[in-house]
Formats: structure tokens, C-alpha cells, sequence
């Protein structure tokens, strides 16, 4: 089961390795340990039987065609093997590398380009808006610690109305700087607090 050159070389470039060269290998190595085997044996049998050199010559000739027709008779067995290093270690069509995919679907390098320029970009305006959402968070976190402050700043705004309100009595003031005379707070108030004239 032959493939096409093209898929081949695909294979061999991109994944490093071919299926057909790894089944042939594969029946290459079997070949190649069957012949070692064979002369191995042929050797231990010439120097068991203590063969005369001029058979033990014959027998040895005789190796390589006896290594091909065990080889032969492998075959069927080696044919199986072979189907399942098709089915273990196929490649299938559809997979292709990213670049290949993308040039199956027409992107060009400069549209790549583009589309990862847009990326960034995207990436850059969540990132200023994630910093602009902490600083917004910040903010409302600090009106928040204030809050009682501005509500301080109300109540003794309204206390300074109702005391703008409110009518000073004369008598209230003079007897305010009496007890300050006699706590002697004040001194020598008395021609100043007679001279008083209220309104």
C-alpha cells in the first residue's frame, strides 16, 4: 500500500518520520537478522560437525538463498505486521500543521499579521479599562470613608443657621460678664459693662 510522494515528503518534513519508510525498515530489519541467524547457525553447525572445508564452503554459499526463502515463507505473518504499523502509526489526511491550516483557508501572512495586531490591541483597552475601573473604585471607596464628614460638615452648618437665628437677650450677655468679672476673668469691667447700651 503504496503513498503518494507528496504525503510522504509531508510526512518526513513536518513529523519526521514516513509510515512506508518505517514499514520498510521494519522489513529490512527482519531480512537482516534472519541472514545473521542463518550464518550464525551455519557456523556452530561447521564447527559441531567438524565439516571439511569444501562443504562447510557450499553451506555457507547456500545461506543467503536459504535466508530468502525463510524470508518468504515470513511473509504472510510480516504482511499482517506491516497492517498494523499502517493502522499504529498512520498519519491521518486531515492533519495538518496551524500554518497548513491557515493557508487551507486563505489567510495570508499579512492578514495573520493583522488579526494578532488586533489582538494586542484588544488586549491593551481591557487592560486600561480594568486600570480605569480600580481607579473608579478607588474613588467611590474614598466618598465613601468621607461620607460621614460631609454629613458632619451639614449638621454643624445647620447649628450655625439656628444660632444666626436665634435673638440675643441683653440681660444674657450682662450677666455673662458679671460672672467673668467675679471669676476674674474680666477686670475692671464695670464702667465698660455700665456704658453698654443693647439694642
Amino acid at each position: 500500500m503504496a503513498k503518494a510522494p507528496a504525503k510522504e515528503e509531508y510526512e518526513l518534513q513536518h513529523f519526521n518520520f514516513s509510515l512506508e519508510e518505517l514499514v520498510a525498515q521494519n522489513a529490512e530489519m527482519v531480512q537482516s537478522l534472519q541472514s545473521k541467524l542463518l550464518s550464525r547457525f551455519t557456523e556452530k553447525l561447521i564447527e559441531k560437525r567438524q565439516i571439511p572445508p569444501e562443504p562447510a564452503e557450499r553451506l555457507r554459499a547456500s545461506c543467503n538463498k536459504t535466508a530468502l526463502a525463510m524470508y518468504g515463507d515470513c511473509q504472510p505473518a510480516l504482511d499482517r505486521l506491516n497492517a498494523l504499523f499502517r493502522q499504529t502509526f498512520a498519519i491521518p489526511d486531515s492533519v495538518l500543521l496551524p500554518t497548513d491550516v491557515l493557508q487551507s483557508r486563505g489567510y495570508t501572512e499579512e492578514l495573520v499579521g493583522s488579526l494578532e495586531q488586533e489582538v494586542r490591541s484588544a488586549k491593551d483597552a481591557v487592560m486600561q479599562g480594568a486600570v480605569f475601573i480600580a481607579s473608579l473604585d478607588a474613588e467611590m471607596e474614598l466618598h465613601r470613608a468621607l461620607e460621614p464628614c460631609y454629613q458632619a460638615e451639614e449638621d454643624v452648618v445647620e447649628l450655625l443657621k439656628e444660632l444666626q437665628e436665634e435673638e440675643i437677650d441683653p440681660q444674657d450677655v450682662f450677666d455673662m460678664v458679671k460672672r467673668m468679672e467675679i471669676a476674674g476673668i474680666v477686670e475692671g469691667a464695670d464702667s465698660q459693662v455700665d456704658s453698654l447700651e443693647f439694642e
